[in-house]
């Protein structure tokens, strides 16, 4: 039997395929997109190396040597003696020098053309001589126990062509030419620059009308002039020389007060030493002499703006008076210069601030000798000359030294005609290079603009330009502690600028890293914690309506301004901090109490009462914290009393009290972390074995006393330790310590405040990262019999342990970079100091303060952009083992 056919319609229909285009529109888009995110991750790659580069080429001059290039070399032309001093204008075209005769010679630096001659003194003689280390000054010291003291200086004009013959005003730019007593240069600007050497020589000062003075020495002040002279009879005297101005009639008057120190020569005296001697500072172009004996001083130096003097032999012995009261002075210090037994001294110089001596040997070595003040001094005025730095030589006499009028630079000759430039606080070694091989150099000079280098030899005059470079930058000098002049020992310190002319810049860097890494500890100690706790109590306790209301209100505090919080901070926080010292700390102890003990007050509520209520939990836990400041209001006060005496600044001045209350302010946390360990680790086993057979009221008052128990036993241990270590003599108050004075603006502000700069970042990435994780984990681990609480810290948080690391990480780095907190709210202090009740400064914060007013290009300029590229290392550094641990927490993650 046949089936009957199906009719037309029911026949199935043929199937037809659709062809799937994509639009023309859809591929532009596509690959304009393309294009830009290529084009926007190359330009950051590209931008971020641009700066690195940058930053590179700004600070790589710092570390390049310096050099010298020869600029002329003429016959020296001594005739008999070498002149005492020589020297140069700023400009270089001016040289002048004085010679034993009274004569002062101004001669072109290039040619040697003698342009003008003074005679300051005839038919005396001279018997010492000297010039402070900037060669204006000079003293002469005569046979007829008199002194003369007087100014070599440079007068430069601008003056008019037309009063110019018309060769002078056709001189070519950087021309020169004599005219008359002056030369006259026209400048690559177009000007004509006229100078001439100005010598003016004050009339005889009275010392001795009985003896010849042997030494002198000069300091010059704003008002007047410090003399110190060594008589024929071995009198040791100081004068000052005060000038006043009649108002009436203009004319000057000088008075002259001597005082006479105790001597320091024996009796009966020797012979005093023949001759003229050179006692110079500055451009001496003739070593010191002395009685073959060695009784005879060859130098006295006045030190330290006149509050020291210094006697000083050849065989190194030195004595120091200590002036400041002229009134009584003593000898404040007996002490040796010579590094050991059969080394004579060669030469002696003052550094640019008169407080430091340059010592040349005849091994070839130079020292730098200064006054500090060490703890266990045992001399009259507390202080003791140290030779805090040494340049080794090539192992041949010292046979002249100059001093930078403008650093503490110095230029070093040698017996066999090396010249070494150093930078005496750094000890870098600027640069060597010789003048007459073989030859001696008996005097140099270094110009006013550290610019040029002049050296005498008996054969011939050198004249170099310099280009010293950043001398006091050094890796060493950067990170590691450098002696600085009259500091009690080898310190890190950063002091850019002060308001003296011979201040010495101080490039120490280190202080400023420790105040980055102290503010970046402070901060995360702080946040951290907090926004990571916060960050999985969101995303695995709260309910899902209130934590999209709850995330949004923690990233809307993201956009408050830095500089908002710092004005905060500075001027609403620590004041009102400085004023409840006791409270705010007890509040870091109370306020999680509070917030643990609510929770197990919770956990003993009735079931039904707790699922009925679960959406006010956060509300419950958010009412907890006036209760923990309250509590912290009045257990503040009553801490202060038991542990402080009743006022914790003074204690953290270390002017009351014992420091068992310190030591167990500091021991809490550590003993709170030993005791948490302790106790999961050995109760752990028996709390979760007892917990099977109870009902949940009587596991949560099992839960309770265990916190009762732990928070007992922290604080017993954290007592005890703080015991022992009183009983050891050990106090965590002082320089260097973990308490010190209390400073409004401090670390602990800081870290406060900036803690919820970061808060807001860390809690966003890390509470994305713990809600990425699967849901089948979590139903998988609750479906086992997990609680959620062991879900979310077993399971939940070590997938998302990539997420949380990041966001670590990513904080850490703002905190790193911050600068208008730390700024307003640290007190701006370059210290080294872990007190968290003291200030410090960052290298932004640094950065920020100081970059305006640099000088481009110089030392300060190119330092401040070299903390920035430790800065942007920093910040590199970081990153890059954040993106490697997470990587590694990311694999680890995709196992499960």
């Amino acid at each position: 039997m046949s089936t009957p056919a199906k009719p037309r319609s029911e026949e199935a229909a043929p199937q037809r395929r659709r062809k799937l285009k994509t639009r023309r529109s859809v591929k532009i888009i596509d690959r304009l997109s393309t294009v830009g995110i290529t084009i926007g991750g190359v330009g950051t790659i590209l931008a971020v190396s641009a700066v690195c580069l940058f930053l590179v080429a700004v600070v790589v001059p710092v570390f390049v040597p310096g050099s010298a290039d020869e600029v002329s070399r003429r016959p020296a032309g001594i005739e008999t003696a070498p002149p005492l001093f020589f020297g140069a204008d700023e400009y270089r075209v001016l040289g002048w020098t004085v010679f034993p005769d009274g004569t002062i010679h101004s001669t072109r630096l290039d040619t040697g053309e003698l342009v003008e001659e003074h005679r300051v003194f005839e038919n005396k003689t001279l018997t010492a001589s000297a010039a402070t280390f900037k060669g204006d000054r000079v003293a002469f010291g005569f046979g007829d126990g008199t002194v003369q003291i007087g100014s070599v200086g440079f007068v430069t004009d601008f003056p008019d062509p037309a009063s110019l013959p018309e060769w002078a005003q056709s001189l070519p730019p950087g021309e020169r030419a004599v005219l008359g007593a002056s030369i006259v240069e026209k400048t690559l600007e177009g000007q004509i620059r006229r100078q001439r050497l100005n010598v003016d020589i004050h009339p005889p000062v009275s010392i001795d009308t009985t003896q010849s003075v042997v030494l002198v020495d000069l300091l010059a002040k704003d008002t007047g002039s410090m003399l110190a002279t060594l008589a024929s009879d071995g009198t040791l005297r100081l004068s000052l020389l005060r000038e006043t101005e009649n108002l009436m009639t203009g004319e000057l008057s000088q008075t002259v007060t001597h005082t006479i120190l105790p001597t320091p020569m024996p009796s009966p005296l020797p012979s005093p030493i023949p001759g003229p001697v050179s006692g110079s500072t500055g451009g001496s172009a003739g070593a010191e002499s002395a009685a073959p004996d060695g009784a005879w001083p060859n130098r006295i130096a006045i030190l330290d703006n006149g509050s020291d003097l210094a006697v000083i032999w050849p065989d190194g012995r030195l004595f120091r008076y200590d002036t400041q009261n002229l009134a009584a002075p003593r000898i404040a210090e007996r002490t040796s210069l010579s590094e050991r037994k059969g080394i004579d001294l060669s030469v002696v110089r003052l550094l640019l601030g008169d407080a430091t001596l340059l010592v040349g040997d005849t091994a070839g070595d130079v020292r730098a000798w200064f006054k500090h003040k060490p703890e266990d001094a045992d001399t009259p005025d507390g202080a003791a000359m140290v030779a805090a730095h040494r340049f080794e030589g090539p192992g041949v006499p010292v046979t002249a030294i100059a001093s930078s009028p403008r650093t503490r630079v110095m230029a070093v000759g040698y017996a066999d005609g090396r010249i070494r430039l150093y930078q005496v606080t750094s000890g870098a070694t600027i640069l060597e290079t010789t003048a007459d091989p073989g030859e001696p150099v008996i005097g140099l000079h270094i110009t006013a603009k550290n610019d040029g280098l002049l050296a005498l030899t008996p054969k011939n005059f050198w004249h170099w330009d310099l280009k010293m470079g950043h001398p006091e930058v050094t890796l060493r000098a950067l990170f590691t502690p450098v002696w600085y002049e009259s500091y009690e020992k080898p310190s890190h310190v950063w002091q850019s600028s002060s308001g003296t002319d011979d201040f010495e810049p101080k490039f120490g860097l280190w202080p400023l890293v420790f105040g980055t890494l102290k503010a970046t500890l402070y901060s995360m100690l702080f946040g951290a914690p907090i926004a990571l706790l916060a960050a999985i109590f969101s995303s695995e306790f709260l309910a899902p309506a209130l934590r999209t209301r709850v995330k949004t209100l923690i990233e809307f505090m993201a956009s408050l301004p830095s500089v908002v919080l710092g004005f905060l901070a500075a001027l609403v926080f620590a004041p009102f901090v400085q004023e409840i010292i006791p409270v705010a700390l007890a509040s870091f102890v109370t306020i999680p109490a509070a917030i643990l003990i609510g929770s197990y007050v919770w956990q003993l509520l009735p079931h039904r009462f707790t699922l009925r209520f679960s959406q006010l939990r956060l509300l419950f836990l958010f009412a907890l914290l006036p209760l923990g400041m309250l509590i912290a209001a009045g257990v503040g006060p009553m801490m202060e009393k038991i542990f402080f005496l009743g006022n914790i600044k003074l204690w953290l001045d270390g002017n009351q009290g014992d420091p068992f209350g310190g030591w167990v302010l500091l021991f809490l946390p550590a003993s709170a972390l030993v005791v948490a360990v302790a106790m999961t680790h050995y109760l752990g086993p028996w709390f979760r074995e007892k917990a099977t057979r109870l009902d949940r009221t009587g596991l949560g008052l099992l839960d309770a006393g265990r916190f009762v128990v732990g928070a007992a036993l922290v604080l017993a241990l954290a007592l005890v330790a703080a015991w022992i270590l009183e009983l050891a003599g050990l106090d965590p108050r002082g320089e260097g310590r973990f308490f010190g004075t209390y400073v409004q603006r401090n670390a602990l502000i800081v870290g406060f405040v900036m803690g919820f700069a970061i808060i807001p970042i860390i809690y966003t990435i890390a509470e994305d990262a713990l809600s990425a994780v699967p849901e089948h984990l979590r139903a998988a681990s609750l479906g086992a019999g997990a609680t959620p609480w062991q879900t979310a810290f077993r399971i939940v948080v070590p997938t998302a342990m990539s997420g949380l690391f990041s966001a670590l990480m990513i904080g850490l780095g703002r905190a790193v970079g911050e600068t208008m907190i730390v700024l307003m709210a640290a007190g701006n202090t370059p210290i080294l100091d872990i007190n968290i009740f003291n200030g410090f400064r960052t290298l932004s914060a640094n950065i920020a303060v100081e970059l305006p007013e640099a000088v481009k290009d110089s030392t300060h300029y190119r330092t401040l952009f070299l903390a920035a590229l430790i800065l942007f290392a920093m910040t590199f550094v970081i990153n890059t083992v954040a993106e490697i641990v997470r990587l590694r927490f990311r694999k680890r993650a995709y196992q499960l």
